[in-house]
């Protein structure tokens, strides 16, 4: 069985670096891998039109965020919760979309629709 996290496909601006995560137990927004919630697979799987509708978030196994996930600006957290060490993040870009889309933990039901820098407002990655 896999973890899993959730990328919040709503709640990631086209003027945001990073990619915006859930927050352990359905709450709050993280950009920090470090600080975002990690979902087991059952857990998962009996909510995936919630975990995973597309059109507000995907879910993606953890192993895979990881491997994707780059140390970030730690200025960029300042005042934020703390955290120690250097933030891990999702950069918010065209080729990390496309491999989170990839590798979610099934197709959504809903079309994909990540707003980064340079998207054509509309358009899949």
């Amino acid at each position: 069985m896999s973890d899993f996290y959730i990328i919040s496909v709503k709640h990631t601006r086209s003027d945001q670096r990073y990619i915006t995560l859930w927050g352990a137990d359905d709450c709050g927004y993280k950009q920090r891998l470090n600080t975002a919630g990690r979902y087991t697979e059952d857990n998962v799987r009996a909510r995936l039109g919630y975990y995973n509708s597309g059109s507000s978030t995907i879910a993606v196994p953890a192993d895979v965020v990881e491997r994707l996930a780059v140390d970030g600006d730690s200025r960029q957290f300042v005042g934020a919760d703390p955290a120690p060490g250097v933030p891990r993040v999702l950069l918010n870009v065209r080729d990390v979309w496309s491999e989170l889309i990839l590798n979610a933990v099934e197709p959504p039901p809903y079309k994909v629709d990540p707003q980064y820098q340079g998207a054509a407002v509309g358009k899949v990655a």
